[in-house]
């Protein structure tokens, strides 16, 4: 009944058939201040008005702000010209790159109407009748959606219940859901039928920051756009524009930090701007040092001594220089991340032709980087680099950042000398070819086999499960949990396993390896993939148990405990044997 009389309210309050002229003077009229945000010189101007960050300041109001999405733009563009447009679109791309605004810019354009314009079109450069409300994000027939926080299949049923009441004022009523990955496996179930044959008035627009998370069955009923990070020129562009129009004076070399520091974001860009205008107001003398102990990163020539200390082993020297930098306010995070840049400058260094500063390190650094690579192979170089990615997760994850940074150094100064797969693989087998050698000569010398006083079981494996198991009979508890819990399998065959785990493994795959040749009297190769491989046995068995959680909470039984008792809920499920 609620639903009733509000679409009555709103009908009477904008007819289908007030005339255009009239509804032009309504609150949603073109806004003088919305042309392109980076042409506008007068943005600034605004009295009265409580400040706003400048990443929402200036977030794009058109589909020509769209910094580096020419290509999205270009099919739009097409697809709105000759009338193909999708039901359903998937916009993907990391954090602060414009998913969102892109989103609310399609709605705009999908509802677009002027006095002079009344269908689909992405040249809306003017304000129309519902553009204001559609990115203020309060229009009655553009729903947005936050599936972080609304991750059930009772939030999917809500949309699923609406979709066939027509739109109130607007052309399509447009469902809007960021993070759409958070959904629930029950959620996208409920969603597919409906996205799949969606009523003529709907359109979904999808948002996500993990598109690997979304199931296929989703994804090939939308069309999808990557939007992608800005690169150097145009993150330079968009900062130097804000700064004219903020009339500040920041040099290039600073703007040069920022981009880099926001790694392709342009809102993480406009924050950290924001945050150097205001402390250029209170030192006119503000500098590259400045700005880096803002951000807490840590200088490259800084960064280059901890690399080399890495390299020589010297773990002493290497963890003063991290607790020096942390010290003085740089972030563990950042510190890793500047050292995979060194790492990637070293590994370009090795393998290009010609040497290049790439303008960032300086003269200075760029000798010392050149003198370093020219010590580290490939191979060790890799590995490096793969450790500093596996390191982010980890100080991400951990409950002490300086404490992870801590261990992932000695880790990687212990790698550092420690031998490659190959070197592993070809030391058993010379170890094989002795082993079966002094077998031999001890049978010849005795004129017979001892094998059958010490003959054992040979275990047959024909699963990665069944190691686990054999791992388990062995009372071999190390190893079994290192199976469960860090090895994702990315292919099994008799003999041959291809695995992915964290870097710093190598020691546990080796015994792995010498183990089931003990157990099975045949040589294994186990092959460390950069494929992701499946999830590991503990994450499919979390999964599980997070399946069974959902469905149970949706049965009716447990609605009414839930009812009954708010603050319920199931945490795990345990099959009773009778």
């Amino acid at each position: 009944i609620y639903l009733i009389f509000l679409f009555n309210e709103v009908t009477l309050e904008h007819p289908q058939e007030k005339n255009l002229d009239e509804i032009s003077s309504s609150p949603t009229t073109e806004d003088e201040n919305q042309d392109s945000f980076l042409e506008n010189e007068d943005v600034n101007n605004v009295l009265n008005e409580p400040y706003k960050v400048l990443a929402r300041k200036y977030r794009p109001q058109n589909f020509s702000d769209l910094l580096g999405q020419e290509v999205m733009v270009d099919i739009l563009s097409n697809a709105f010209r000759s009338g193909r447009l999708a039901h359903a679109y998937m916009l993907t791309g990391v954090r602060g790159i414009g998913k969102t605004t892109t989103a609310r810019l399609l709605a705009r354009a999908l509802n677009y109407a002027t006095n002079e314009v009344d269908q689909p079109t992405i040249d809306i450069t003017k304000y129309g009748i519902h553009c204001k409300e559609i990115m203020e994000s309060r229009h009655i027939d553009v729903l947005e959606m936050d599936a972080a926080s609304r991750t059930g299949i009772a939030d999917i049923r809500e949309i699923i219940d609406s979709v066939s009441y027509s739109t109130t004022s607007a052309r399509y009523k447009i469902y809007i859901i960021d993070e759409v990955h958070m959904l629930s496996k029950s959620a996208f179930n409920g969603l597919l039928k409906t996205l799949e044959e969606p009523p003529a008035h709907v359109k979904f627009i999808f948002a996500t920051t993990e598109v690997q998370k979304i199931p296929l069955t989703i994804l090939s009923r939308c069309q999808r756009f990557d939007l992608k990070q800005l690169d150097e020129e145009n993150m330079m562009r968009l900062l130097t524009r804000v700064c004219e129009s903020e009339n500040v004076n920041i040099d290039n070399n600073i703007l040069s930090i920022i981009g880099r520091a926001a790694a392709g974001s342009a809102r993480d860009a406009l924050s950290i701007l924001d945050q150097t205008i205001t402390l250029s107001e209170y030192d006119s003398g503000i500098d590259e040092r400045s700005v880096r102990n803002m951000l807490g990163l840590s200088d490259n020539s800084i960064i280059i001594d901890l690399f080399e200390y890495i390299v020589s082993g010297n773990i002493q020297e290497a963890l003063d220089v991290i607790k020096l930098q942390t010290e003085r306010g740089g972030d563990p995070l950042n510190i890793i991340t500047n050292l995979g840049e060194i790492i990637h400058e070293s590994t370009l260094l090795k393998v290009a032709k010609e040497k290049k500063d790439n303008l960032v390190l300086g003269p200075e650094n760029f000798t010392r980087l050149i003198a370093l690579q020219e010590k580290l192979d490939i191979k060790k170089l890799s590995r490096f680099w793969q450790m500093t990615l596996k390191a982010s997760e980890e100080i991400k994850n951990s409950f002490n950042a300086f404490s992870a940074l801590e261990m992932v150094v000695i880790r990687m100064a212990y790698v550092s000398d420690l031998p490659s797969p190959e070197e592993i693989i070809n030391s058993l087998e010379t170890d094989d070819m002795i082993k079966k050698k002094n077998l031999v000569d001890g049978s010849s010398k005795n004129g017979h086999s001892d094998r059958s006083k010490n003959k054992k079981e040979i275990a047959t494996i024909n699963s990665f499960e069944k190691i686990i198991d054999i791992a388990g009979q062995n009372k071999n508890l190390i190893l079994k949990k290192f199976l469960q819990e860090d090895v994702r399998l990315v292919s099994f065959e008799s003999g041959h396993i291809d695995i992915n785990v964290n870097e710093g493994n190598e020691e546990i795959i080796k015994d792995l390896i010498a183990k089931l040749y003990e157990w099975t009297e045949q040589r294994w190769i186990i092959n460390v993939s950069t494929k992701r491989g499946e999830d590991t046995i503990l994450e499919k068995e979390k999964q599980k148990q997070d399946d069974i959680i959902d469905e149970l909470s949706n049965t009716d039984d447990m609605k009414k405990v839930f009812e009954a008792f708010p603050e319920t809920e199931i945490t795990s499920v345990n099959k009773i044997e009778n």
